[in-house]
């Protein structure tokens, strides 16, 4: 048996026809394989509810809003209709919610699923409905306790600026500005001392240089000779112990001994007692010491120019 080439244009027409619709459901959340239950619920505001919003019980997307009409002309009541799976049985005294689902306000609708396990809703049952307030409503009450402490700081703040302006009159603020004007000056003060002692430190780079040099050659020198300085510290250390082991006392007794024997035999010379005092401190005696002696030097030249006339040698 031969099939048409049309029937098999139409099979394949009505496949896709089939698959697309079956496509277009699924990107809406509806599965066309699982019985849907649709239901409604009233509003007097859906807070900007649309009919593609997701319906979600116990943060499980569920289905899907599908329609959303007015009741009446003034638009103060709207019937909002959603599907959900049959396989999930909705107590009666359950709450369709319509809420903001994340930060950015964005609207969808829950289920509160209620606690009367006795009775269920039927298909196209109306639930009872409720509007969340929107996320600044809930902000707005949360601040409200704060809102009495706001305006008593803005009072303060008023009282404290007042008392500011009181204070700041004609002659105070003259005051401040030559405070600003000398704090002017002073910082003209400091930026021209900085510059001064950039310029000092530029003049002065090639001496700091050299101190630097200086310094790491006796840093390496002493590295050099680290042999060299412990063996000299030793040799402190040894002269040290010496020293702590000899009888210093007893030195430093007699020399002090000796300076006061010294002071006396120097006093007593200058008192002009004893021979070498009467020598030092009596002019007479040593201008008579010194007569006799050129006395004596004039007798030894004659004696040396005419030895016979002292002498007189005879053989026989």
């Amino acid at each position: 048996m031969t099939i048409k080439t049309e029937t098999k244009i139409g099979i394949v027409g009505i496949l896709t026809i089939a698959i697309l619709i079956w496509g277009v459901n699924f990107l809406k959340g509806k599965n066309l394989f699982e019985k849907q239950n649709t239901y409604y619920a009233k509003y007097d505001n859906i807070n900007g509810l649309l009919p593609t919003s997701y319906v979600f019980i116990n943060g499980m997307k569920v289905g899907k809003v599908t329609d959303i009409q007015y009741m009446n002309a003034q638009m103060t009541t709207f019937l909002v209709s959603f599907d959900i799976p049959a396989s999930i049985k909705l107590p009666c005294n359950s709450v369709a919610e319509v809420y903001s689902s994340d930060i950015l306000g964005s609207k969808a609708m829950r289920i509160i699923i209620g606690d009367d396990y006795k009775s269920y809703l039927s298909e196209n049952d109306t639930l009872t409905s409720k509007t969340d307030a929107s996320m600044f409503a809930e902000i707005g009450k949360m601040l409200e306790p704060y809102s009495k402490r706001v305006d008593n700081i803005v009072s303060n703040l008023d009282s404290v600026v007042e008392s500011v302006n009181t204070i700041l009159n004609d002659k105070s603020q003259k005051e401040i500005q030559s405070m600003i004007a000398n704090a002017n000056s002073i910082t003209s003060h400091l930026a021209s001392l900085s510059q001064n002692l950039n310029d000092i430190t530029v003049k002065e780079k090639e001496k700091i240089h050299t101190i630097v040099s200086n310094i790491e050659n006796l840093s390496k020198t002493l590295d050099d000779n680290d042999e060299k300085l412990a063996l000299i510290i030793d040799n402190f250390a040894n002269i040290s112990d010496t020293l702590a082991n000899s009888n210093i006392s007893s030195t430093m007794k007699d020399i002090n001994s000796s300076l006061e024997s010294l002071s006396s035999a120097l006093n007593t010379i200058n008192t002009g007692k004893g021979n070498l005092g009467l020598l030092i401190n009596d002019d007479n005696l040593y201008k008579n010491l010194e007569h006799s002696t050129q006395a004596l030097d004039s007798l030894i030249n004659d004696i040396k120019a005419n030895p016979k006339r002292y002498l007189n040698i005879s053989i026989f």
